[in-house]
């Protein structure tokens, strides 16, 4: 039997991804090898465990092919990367997750003001 090395399209460069706050984002890990290969993803260069699945929103879907941010925060903003491992060899992708968050709102104030003015600052 002949083996075919781990691949992962796209492998070749950092996909650059945005959400906006408290949506959800899928990012795709379409990996191909023979043996068919294992994967495994990382968040800011910690793996994320399966036991683990649904802690903090986090989702490894289709046996690791798919990781899911479910309701994304600013703190699942940063680095991901997933890993193709098989007999033959490994292969990683890399993302790079943006939240997109909510701007403050502030409010300007416009004072009209006459000769006859006076203004206080506390």
């Amino acid at each position: 039997m002949f083996a075919v090395p781990a691949q992962i399209a796209g492998a070749d460069h950092t996909s650059y991804v945005e959400v906006l706050l408290n949506e959800s984002i899928k990012l795709h890990c379409a990996a191909g090898g023979l043996p068919r290969p294992r994967v495994v993803w990382y968040f800011d260069d910690s793996p994320l465990m399966t036991h683990d699945n649904g802690t903090h929103g986090i989702y490894v879907l289709d046996d690791g092919w798919s990781l899911l941010i479910d309701a994304a925060q600013l703190r699942h903003a940063g680095k991901y990367l997933c890993r193709a491992v098989n007999d033959a060899g490994d292969v990683q992708k890399h993302f790079n997750l943006t939240v997109l968050g909510q701007s403050p709102t502030c409010c300007s104030v416009f004072i009209a003001l006459s000769s006859k003015s006076k203004i206080k600052f506390f």
